[in-house]
Formats: C-alpha cells, structure tokens, sequence
C-alpha cells in the first residue's frame, strides 16, 4: 500500500458535470436528484470519484467499479478517505502541491501524477480535478476522473531515450571513424618500422612493438565504440540462437568462471534469426561478465540464467518494451541472482562509458556495444529487475524471413607480395600517404588520388590498373561505393578492395557486393586480402 503522506490534498481526475445535492455523509445512500448523477457516473468506464469539502479532510464520498478496479481497493477500502492515500514514495511533491493549491482556489485542475495501487505497483495517473457547486453557488463537491496512462508514458520515456541514444552514437560513431584514421596511421608506420629495424636492436624492435600493442587496443576500443553507433560492418548469417548457444557454452562457462552455475532453458522449435554470429557471442559474454562481476560484489557466487523463446510483439498488447517495433521476434534473456539493478541507473547502463565499477576497472563499453549491435541487428536490448532478484537482460532479435546463406567466394592462397598497379583513393592525406607506402613496400605500383571524380578523371585517361583500392566515406558527393559501382560497370575487368573505419547504414548493403578491409588493417593483414582479390579465378592479372 502507498506511503501515507497526512498533509490534506485532493489528488485526481477528468471533468465537471452538473451540481448536485450535498452529501452530508460519505456512506449514506444518495437520494433525490444525485441518483441519476451518481448512477450515471457508477456505469462509465472511466475511473471517477467525488470528494465533500464540506467534511474534514475533503474525504471520497463516492466511487465508481472503474476506480476500484484500477487501484486494487474495495469501495468500502476507498470512501471516507482523502485522496493522498493513493501517494507514494515516488510520487512528485511539486505536483502534490499544485493539486492542493488548485483545491484550495477552488479551480480546475489537470495534471500528471505517478500513483501506487493496493499491491503496491505505480501507475501514471491523467488526474483532472474540477468544483462542482449547486444552484446557490455553493461548493458541494469536488469531482475527479482519472486514466491509466502509463503505456504511453512508457512509450514517450522510451521514444526520449531512443533519441539521447542516437544523437550520442552518431557523435561517438563520428569520434571512433576520426580516431581509427589516426590510428591506421599508428599500425602503419609501425609494421613498416618493424621490417626496417634490425634484428639485432632489441630495443627498437620492443619500442616498435609497443606501439603496435598500444594502438591495437586503440582499435579494439574504437571497435566497441562503433558497435554502440551502429556504425559496425555485420556480416549477418541465418541461424538458430539454440544452437549458437550450444556451441558457445563451454566459452560461456569459462567466462562464468568458478562459483557460478550457468542453467539454461530453450525453447523447442525456436524461430530462426538473422544475425552475426560473432558479435552476437561478444555480446553473450559482455552480458555474463556483467553478471558475474555483479554477483561477486555481491556474494561471490550464484547463477546465471540463459533462456530463449519465439514472442510475438502486438501492436495492441506489446509483450515488450514499449519501443519495440511490432512482429516476430526471438527472445533471449540473460538473468542472474545478483544484486539486482538500482532503478535509478537501469536507464544509464546502456550509455558508453557508464560503469558501476571502480575506477581503472572497466570502460563502461560492454553493454554500449551490446545496445548497438542489436538496434543495427534490427532488434532490441532492454534490462530490468528479476522477479526473485538480480537482474534480467533481453534480447530481441527479428525472426529471419527465408533459409539462404551468403557464403563467401573461394579464393586462392595468398601470396607473398605483388607487382600490380593499384589506384588508391583516399581522401585523409596521411592515410592515404601511408597507405601508398605501405603498399609501395610490398611491391606494387600505385597511383594515389584524393577523391572518386579525381579517380574517374584518371581512370578515363590511363585505365591499365589490376585494383580499385577506396575508400568508402569520401567528400565530394560520390563515396567508395558509388565509385565501385561506376568502375564495374565502366571496367568491369578492374577488381575492387573497399576499406573504412565504418560500414554506414546507408551504405552497407552496396558494400557487401565487394571485399572488404577495415581500418585500421595491418601491413600483413593488407597484402593477405589484395591477393585474395587478385587471385580469385577471373580476376585481372
């Protein structure tokens, strides 16, 4: 039951109505005139009271079913009481306090209020309070009427926080791009240090692999922030959640780790979905090294639920959150036994660079990355508190639609270096000066230019190159892809190598036509994938 609050105030409703007799007794049967107010208002489905001023504390002297059935008490529970025994520890004083003072005018009244039921749960009440008087003028009740509006306060809550997510994941997408450019730089240089330091200078060669250390972390960090962007390239396969379970336990146990029991209970017949397999399985373990993390503050030991089944989102009656599109969706939920989540921060785990953890202890990227790979998936990642304690967090994922597979083409073994040309577009001056040099290093002749007109403009006048080596988001109206496009169908015979710090939306689909590498890529790594596109079978060489 809410907590009783013994200042006296007026707290609900909708709409005057005609004046009636007064009513000197809360439980007295109502006479004259006022039975046909009173059952009028008794058959509606909105929940409706009365209030007498007249008595002390302004009690209800009547409600109707719809009032009764929405809060959970009786009626012999509710008359002769002043409103406020509705209020809660979470119910907004200021408001409180704009209702009291609306009674004591004498005024009308429309506010918002979060309210608490018999069994203790809240609602968002649409509260409109209104003066009734009789034929003199005087004041014979107050009458309320009140709605049950919390799905759409659900709804906008959820619309706002969607909102704060992508204008700070177009930031951070924008941040982590800029960065993984500078540190293409970075591994760059240092792959070519690396071949250039001799054998025997220990010192420089630990110098240069520090670098090469530190600016791989770099890149596993940028990877994480364009993940909570959605600004990561997915390479999306149809496949059973079940299975990738099964086949992920044993990594799932050791995340787990000792002192807790990983239980699991999957539904037979589960839908197929469409997906990533790799980042799904990061974001299984992001989510049980939150909940083993959470337990051992906590106890040290307990466990951990995995769970999946098919739901079915309705536009009606959401099954959901109420910011989950409509349609078929397999659900996976992630529970465990832990501490539990603080209402005050379950609508901040989801932001990078949150974290409940002591300082140095974690970036508070785990869940950011989580939240961005199921809304680029197409689904949805929410969290609340378990019913027996602990935490719960779901996944929903949309149901798959066809059984193809996109697998991906032979290709021959690589090859130690070449001596094709290459005509490489990029638009940042010391990506692309690196770039150049690194594949100077490995033996091909390249011709760099700054943009795709440039790359045109040069391809109308000497054609005679084995790869179009680009980059996918350039200045200028014409990005990697759309050049790609022109290429094929202008050189059909040229083959393509896209790279980026990020797949765009946008633009994902046309890129996954051609091969591509990701900044920022390794020397190695480089020279791997240019053979892999030059020795595929009908290549140009």
């Amino acid at each position: 039951m809410a907590a009783r609050d013994e200042t006296p105030e007026m707290e609900k409703s909708p709409r005057s109505l005609v004046s009636s007799p007064p009513i000197s007794d809360a439980r007295q049967p109502h006479t004259g005139q006022s039975d046909i107010f009173f059952a009028a208002v008794k058959t509606t489905r909105m929940p409706m009271i009365v209030t007498d001023p007249r008595q002390p504390d302004n009690p209800i002297v009547f409600c109707n079913e719809a009032f009764s059935f929405m809060t959970g008490y009786s009626e012999d529970e509710i008359l002769g009481t002043n409103c406020r025994f509705l209020q809660g520890p979470e119910t907004d004083r200021d408001v409180v306090a704009q209702v009291r003072a609306a009674v004591e005018r004498r005024d009308e009244i429309a506010v918002e209020l979060l309210n608490y039921r018999k069994n203790g749960s809240t609602f968002w009440n649409a509260l409109f309070v209104s003066p009734v008087y009789d034929d003199a003028g005087e004041l014979v009740y107050f009458f309320s009427s009140q709605l049950d509006i919390s799905r759409r306060r659900e709804a906008e809550d959820a619309l706002h926080e969607a909102q704060k997510m992508e204008a700070v994941g177009k930031l951070t997408g924008g941040i982590a791009h800029d960065f993984n450019n500078l540190l293409q730089v970075i591994l760059g240089y240092a792959d070519i240090l690396e071949a250039r330091v001799d054998q025997g200078d220990r010192s420089g060669r630990r110098a240069v692999e520090a670098i090469a250390a530190a600016a791989a972390r770099g890149a596993t960090l940028t990877q994480q922030l364009l993940a909570f962007a959605r600004k990561q390239e997915l390479r999306d396969r149809l496949l059973n959640f079940n299975q990738l379970i099964e086949d992920f336990r044993p990594i799932i146990n050791r995340t787990a780790g000792e002192g807790l029991a990983v239980r699991q209970k999957l539904e037979e017949n589960l839908w197929n979905c469409r997906i990533d397999p790799v980042q799904a399985e990061m974001a299984l373990i992001n989510i049980v090294t939150n909940a083993r993390e959470a337990i051992a503050r906590n106890q040290g030991h307990g466990e951990i639920m995995l769970s999946t089944r098919n739901m079915i989102q309705s536009a009606d009656q959401p099954e959901g959150p109420a910011n989950l599109e409509p349609g078929e969706y397999v659900m996976v939920r992630i529970g465990d036994n832990g501490p539990g989540i603080d209402p005050a921060i379950a609508d901040k785990v989801f932001d990078p660079f949150f974290t409940t953890k002591e300082m140095g202890k974690g970036a508070g990227l785990g869940l950011a990355m989580v939240y961005g790979f199921m809304r680029q998936s197409g689904g949805l990642a929410s969290v609340e508190a378990g019913e027996e304690g602990g935490a719960v967090l779901s996944l929903y994922f949309p149901r798959a639609a066809g059984v193809t597979e996109r697998r991906p083409s032979p290709t021959q073994p690589a090859h130690s270096g070449g001596v094709e040309r290459v005509l490489m577009v990029e638009d940042q001056e010391d990506v692309g000066d690196l770039g150049k040099s690194m594949l100077e290093d490995l033996g091909y002749d390249v011709v760099l230019t700054r943009s795709a007109r440039e790359a045109l403009d040069h391809l109308a006048e000497d054609s005679d190159f084995s790869l179009l080596f680009t980059d996918i988001l350039m200045p200028g109206g014409m990005n990697g892809v759309a050049l790609a496009q022109a290429v094929r169908r202008d050189y059909p015979r040229l083959s393509v190598l896209l790279t980026t710090g990020f797949a765009d939306e946008a633009i994902d689909e046309g890129a996954r036509s051609y091969e591509l590498i990701r900044k920022p890529y390794r020397r190695a790594e480089l020279n791997e994938r240019i053979r892999a596109v030059l020795d595929r079978p009908g290549a140009r060489t």
